[in-house]
């Protein structure tokens, strides 16, 4: 992402990212109250194990989309601190994401270290979403349905481009 197009491409740049990083924030916060919801609080380790992640590249996701609005608003024209802080947090995320994956499996496969089916189930939805939400941030750009752009291009069969937030660690290798 061009950290100067035009004014207008900016504007409408702007009034597209901005959103994100808040909304990043927010379900920092809200994911795991929407799990706590909707599993009616029957939530054990194993959930736990797998919310973590989630958490994190939440968090991530956030101060990356931030710090991009910052360069686009021209308050912070270098990234390079942030994304060498995302870039230490990469095989720690991973890493969190592999236990994620281990808990909900050892959910199924030992079911005596749930506390019943909706922490099964409940680890299980935030191990996916910790691989999904990984993938999206460090390897490939997995959403689609908020730009019709990209969601054309996806429709064309062009496949999943790399995330920007991909690019921006390998400028940082550069």
């Amino acid at each position: 992402m061009d950290p100067s197009p035009a004014p207008k491409d900016r504007l409408a740049l702007l009034a597209r990212l901005e959103p994100y990083w808040m909304m990043e924030a927010a379900n920092v916060v809200l994911v795991p109250l929407f799990v706590l919801g909707i599993s009616r609080g029957r939530i054990g380790l194993i959930t736990l194990a797998a919310l973590v992640p989630v958490s994190v590249l939440l968090a991530i996701g956030a101060a990356y989309w931030r710090g991009k609005v910052l360069q686009l608003k021209r308050q912070r024209p270098n990234l390079a601190a942030l994304m060498k802080q995302i870039a230490v947090w990469k095989r720690p995320s991973q890493g969190l994401t592999l236990v994620a994956i281990a808990a909900a499996l050892a959910g199924w496969l030992k079911p005596d270290w749930s506390i019943g089916m909706a922490d099964q189930i409940a680890a299980s939805a935030c191990a996916v979403l910790a691989v999904l939400e990984y993938v999206n941030y460090y390897h490939r750009q997995l959403q689609h349905f908020d730009n019709w752009a990209d969601f054309k291009r996806l429709i064309a069969g062009k496949g999943f481009r790399k995330s920007w937030m991909a690019r921006d660690l390998e400028a940082l290798k550069g």
